[in-house]
């Protein structure tokens, strides 16, 4: 009796140091196993990266997901192009250090974060309360080796940006699903411009859909609805190193995202925790003359609000062509003046 109920002891001091080792990261003597359930969830309980199936699929991802939103809701698939048909895959460290995804006993993984690692390859993997998981090296101050947050698929977090890191040569565009049921890589695209006038844009292939407009220091041109922005910190960003934007929620108890769909729109989606239900508060391209190209090389659309070219009301838009449309307005050379103050240029 003695010896059992100290085998008992043991095991159950084993099981809870190990389980408070691993709450929310793997390390090389902690897996997570999808025919298990496992899942490591971030220390704030607001993030949980394991397995899941999308929609109606029975195919089996990786993934990370909102863990206290009662609608689970993926915001990052690792391996979306090549799913697990069982639920034999097992998401471990590897001998080189690196975080790879395995199905049953094969010695080649389905994903892996694939980089070189210098050192004793002591790495983990830890999911974060932004939603970003990362792979550190404890014997390199915990630096960050790899994080998920430069390899996003189709949803953009707060503390995300999307353009390009010019040194690292890290870029960060979003791409839809192929349908709610198949998270692997669609036919939309939404990345940063680079060139003289920076835009976001929205591709469907290499064909833009819709633009942003140029960024005026405060706003973009083609987005009017910034004007009334009390929720987001928008910071956009253009040196040598770096040509980005981000758009961060100033209230942390703001859950929300902005998605990159298959239908071909890119939309900004807030948590209603009273109706437990998700919420759009903008949706791009919107109506016709949002649309790339729509009113032409060197057009521009205008508002029935009087004295404005661009307000945030967005009805009976109409597309402007010559110069002697509109409030003196001059068109030239993909330049559209207003009045004497106001001027936007277009590439």
């Amino acid at each position: 009796m003695y010896s059992v109920n100290w085998l008992i002891r043991i095991l159950l001091i084993f099981f809870l140091s190990h389980f408070s080792i691993s709450a929310d990261t793997i390390t090389l003597d902690h897996f997570i196993q999808d025919n298990n359930d496992e899942v490591i969830v971030s220390s704030g309980k607001t993030f949980a990266l394991g397995f899941f199936s999308p929609g109606s699929s029975t195919n089996r991802y990786v993934g990370i997901w909102y863990y206290q939103i009662p609608v689970k809701t993926a915001v990052w698939v690792a391996n979306r192009d090549n799913p697990i048909n069982d639920t034999s895959g097992i998401l471990r460290i590897d001998a080189r250090g690196n975080l790879a995804l395995f199905q049953g006993n094969q010695t080649l993984p389905l994903w892996s974060t694939n980089i070189s690692i210098a050192g004793s390859g002591n790495s983990f993997a830890q999911i974060l309360d932004s939603g970003n998981l990362v792979l550190l090296q404890n014997d390199t101050g915990k630096a960050i080796l790899w994080q998920s947050f430069d390899h996003p698929t189709n949803t953009w977090l707060s503390f995300m940006k999307i353009g390009f890191n010019l040194r690292s040569g890290v870029n960060q565009s979003y791409t839809s699903w192929k349908s709610p049921d198949d998270p692997g890589v669609g036919n939309y695209t939404f990345r940063m411009n680079p060139g003289v006038s920076p835009q976001m844009v929205l591709y469907k292939g290499s064909v833009p859909v819709w633009r942003s407009g140029t960024w005026t220091g405060m706003m973009w041109s083609g987005i009017p609805e910034m004007a009334q922005n009390f929720l987001f910190n928008d910071t956009f960003v253009d040196t040598d190193d770096e040509l980005s934007f981000s758009s961060d929620a100033i209230n942390a108890s703001l859950i929300t995202r902005y998605v990159t769909n298959e239908t071909g729109v890119t939309q900004r989606i807030l948590w209603n925790n009273a109706s437990k239900s998700w919420s759009i508060s903008y949706t791009a391209p919107n109506e016709q003359c949002d649309f790339y190209g729509h009113c032409g090389p060197n057009g521009d659309s205008q508002h029935s609000t009087q004295g404005s070219v661009k307000k945030t009301k967005r009805q009976d838009m109409k597309c402007l062509v010559s110069p002697e449309q509109g409030d003196s307005l001059d068109i030239f050379n993909g330049v559209v003046s207003v009045g004497k103050d106001e001027s936007k240029e277009y590439s």
